[in-house]
């Protein structure tokens, strides 16, 4: 019996319908963004080229000590073929960034099989390559969380899988697409809003947010934003609604092209290179750099490591690997109408995503139609989204069953040494 129902039909009823009648009073303006997204029609593809997914999925189980056993596993899956990866390590910190660490770097090894092993012509990778790479870099060269610097190792480890692929791939000739479902990215939105508020102001923060992703997680420009709308209220309400917009966290680029992307397009490639507002109000926009200031949190790292477990050589790969990452292009495309939009990035090789200058620009020459008409062609409901990623999705992702065995498992072989499990399980959730 629910002894709360009631008093849940009483508070939903009011307070919900409360926040609706709100909420259609203070509608932003999404309209007005309409014409800076230039949006493409997705073509039929040529051919079908052969075609893998790779996807992955990670847990860590909290020892009675306090440490913890980390659990990482990723499979690409192909016309053919199953390509495993699984990893298991002992995390004597718990940290947020090492769980996707892991994930990343098990996710990579499995999409390097697949691309070494087998003659497919694309493969598709789950997640976001933007949001991979920046994560890493910054918990590597300006992360102030200990258990970031305790774990060093492990996200430089993630960063040399990930460039290997994105390598492997090119010198293969694979194209590599990542695809995202849940992106919570704003890049487009910003841009579109920034973009149209620098034609008819000069405020420097405007420019910023045109070059910068995003100026609103410095608090410097966030104030300037903040103080500009205030301001705007009075003189300028059709700007200060757009800022308004702006500065809302719950209107993401999945939200915005929900509505104003037509089902069958996709947006104009942005090309993406080190943009990120953190590491460009540092300096830390060159791969020397960024090799450097990681290289610093390395040697402090060793410091509590066991001897040889390979930290000391990885600063001078690590540079070599920053120099390989290339710059990107992003785009999202929509294939049905009510569904959301996809997150789709493609890397731009024979460019440096760290080559010391930002770079966020709409690029309509990138030559990504194709790789919209792949993932046209494979798609197939708002479910399942994508064919390959789907049975990667199904073979690689723990469910509450394989979870509750490897819990026992670990629990048996802990107990012969006096260790129990603690109740803590901590999934990741992909990049």
């Amino acid at each position: 019996m629910d002894y709360f129902f009631d008093e849940f039909m009483s508070q939903v009823s009011r307070k919900l319908r409360k926040y609706l009648a709100s909420s259609l009073e203070q509608e932003y303006p999404i309209e007005m963004l309409a014409g800076r997204l230039p949006a493409l029609g997705v073509r039929a593809p040529r051919e079908s080229p052969e075609t893998a997914g790779v996807d992955g999925g990670a847990v860590t189980v909290k020892l009675s000590n306090g440490h913890h056993v980390v659990l990482a596993r990723a499979a690409a899956v192909g016309p053919d073929f199953i390509e495993r990866e699984f990893l298991v390590d002992i995390a004597i910190a718990d940290s947020p960034p090492l769980l996707w660490a892991y994930l990343i770097t098990v996710e990579s090894l499995a999409g390097l099989k697949a691309i070494e092993k087998h003659d497919i012509k694309v493969l598709l990778a789950d997640g976001s390559l933007y949001v991979r790479v920046t994560k890493l870099v910054r918990s590597l060269a300006i992360s102030r969380e200990f258990q970031s610097l305790y774990h060093a190792p492990e996200l430089a480890r993630a960063l040399l899988s990930l460039s290997r692929l994105l390598t492997s791939a090119q010198r293969r000739g694979v194209r590599l697409v990542f695809v995202s479902k849940d992106s919570s990215l704003r890049l487009l939105k910003e841009h579109a809003i920034f973009e149209k508020l620098s034609e008819k102001y000069r405020d420097g923060v405007f420019a910023r947010g045109l070059l910068w992703y995003s100026v609103l997680w410095l608090r410097k420009y966030r104030r300037e934003l903040i103080d500009f709308y205030k301001a705007a209220q009075s003189l300028d309400r059709e700007s200060a609604r757009l800022v308004s917009l702006l500065l809302s966290q719950s209107i993401t680029d999945s939200e915005l092209l929900a509505r104003l992307l037509p089902a069958g397009s996709y947006t104009a490639p942005m090309l993406l290179g080190c943009c990120d507002a953190h590491l460009n109000y540092r300096g830390l926009t060159a791969a020397e750099r960024l090799s450097e200031a990681a290289a610093e949190r390395l040697r402090d790292s060793a410091v509590f490591r066991p001897q040889g477990d390979g930290a000391a050589g990885m600063a001078e790969a690590l540079r070599e690997a920053l120099e390989a990452v290339p710059k990107l292009y992003l785009l999202y495309i929509k294939l049905n109408d009510s569904d959301t939009p996809l997150l789709v990035e493609v890397p731009a090789y024979g460019s440096r995503m760290f080559d010391g200058t930002p770079a966020k620009a709409f690029c309509l020459t990138a030559g990504v139609g194709d790789v919209a008409g792949i993932l046209a062609q494979q798609y197939r409901d708002p479910v399942h989204y994508n064919t390959w990623l789907w049975y990667a999705h199904v073979i690689a992702s723990f469910s509450s069953r394989q979870i509750s065995e490897y819990v026992a498992y670990i629990r048996r072989v802990a107990a012969s040494a006096d260790m129990d499990v603690a109740r803590r399980v901590r999934m990741a959730l992909g990049p």
